[in-house]
């Protein structure tokens, strides 16, 4: 059993998941895999209408990671429609990366290969707020 991520980091990853239009999944089907429906998932990480329950933090972050991991494909029917299927080895998508961190008040360059959705990374904005 994975560990759920917290509620502040979730929060944090979860809205610039929903921002970014280069996911690799939908929103139909995230909240498919999640067992949440698509609107209250905006209304609780997008538009901050709705309160964060264990339930959904639960749910969430479960399908989050699943997601992250490789853990499930989007798969396509002949009748061009899609939906999600658990792997039975998890395959998660590694891109090269090149981004600005703090190391010790200077601002370096990391090079390397990461996830490509990696949302739970600082970005330099918020290293930089933190000093």
């Amino acid at each position: 059993m994975m560990p759920t991520l917290p509620k502040t980091v979730l929060r944090k990853a979860m809205y610039r998941f929903l921002k970014d239009k280069q996911r690799g999944i939908s929103m139909e089907l995230f909240a498919e895999l999640a067992g949440v429906s698509k609107s209250h998932i905006k209304d609780v990480f997008l538009y901050e209408t709705e309160p964060m329950t264990e339930y959904v933090q639960r749910r969430v972050s479960k399908a989050y990671t699943e997601w992250t991991n490789g853990e499930v494909a989007i798969m396509q029917n002949r009748d061009n429609s899609k939906f999600v299927q658990y792997r039975k080895e998890s395959k998660p998508v590694m891109q090269k990366k090149t981004s600005l961190q703090v190391v010790d008040g200077k601002i370096s360059l990391k090079i390397g290969i990461a996830p490509k959705y990696d949302y739970l990374t600082a970005t330099l904005d918020e290293q930089l707020e933190r000093r």
